[in-house]
C-alpha cells in the first residue's frame, strides 16, 4: 500500500493538462537542482527512462510514482502537488483559454517578450445582444 494512497493530487480527467503542468515542474525542479534524469533516477529509484517519458509529457505517473520523485527532490507529495497547482495559475490566462495547446516540453512556444499568445486566434462569434421583451 502507498504511503499516497490510490488519490493523486493531479485531476487525471484533465489528462493533457495535468501531464504537461507535472511535466513542467519536474523539469523545472530537477534542473534548479542540478540534477540530471540518471541522478535523479538514483535517488528516487525509478527508472532513468520513465522520469524522461514523465518529462516529455509521454507518461502520466502514479502517485507513488510521483511521492518517490517529489521526496528524492526534497518535498512532500503535497507540497509537490502545490508546485503543480502554482505553475498552472502562473500561466497566462490566453494560455489557459487554449488548454495549453502550445506547451512543448515545459514551455510555451506561442508568448512573446509581454506573456501574450502570437498564436492567431480565431475570431469568436459576436454573442447575442439580449433586448428587453416589449409588452
Amino acid at each position: 500500500m502507498s504511503a499516497v494512497g490510490n488519490d493523486s493530487c493531479i485531476d487525471r480527467s484533465h489528462a493533457p493538462l495535468a501531464v504537461l503542468a507535472l511535466a513542467a515542474v519536474f523539469r523545472e525542479l530537477r534542473e534548479k537542482l542540478g540534477l540530471s534524469l540518471n541522478q535523479l533516477g538514483c535517488l528516487s529509484h525509478v527508472a532513468r527512462q520513465t522520469l524522461s517519458s514523465i518529462e516529455k509529457q509521454e507518461y502520466f505517473p502514479t502517485a507513488e510514482t510521483i511521492a518517490r520523485v517529489a521526496e528524492a527532490m526534497g518535498f512532500s507529495f503535497g507540497e509537490f502537488c502545490v508546485k503543480v497547482d502554482c505553475w498552472q495559475a502562473r500561466q497566462p490566462g490566453c494560455c489557459r483559454a487554449c488548454r495549453y495547446s502550445c506547451m512543448a516540453e515545459g514551455k510555451l512556444r506561442w508568448l512573446d517578450a509581454h506573456r501574450q499568445c502570437t498564436r492567431l486566434q480565431k475570431a469568436l462569434p459576436a454573442s447575442p445582444v439580449n433586448l428587453p421583451d416589449s409588452h
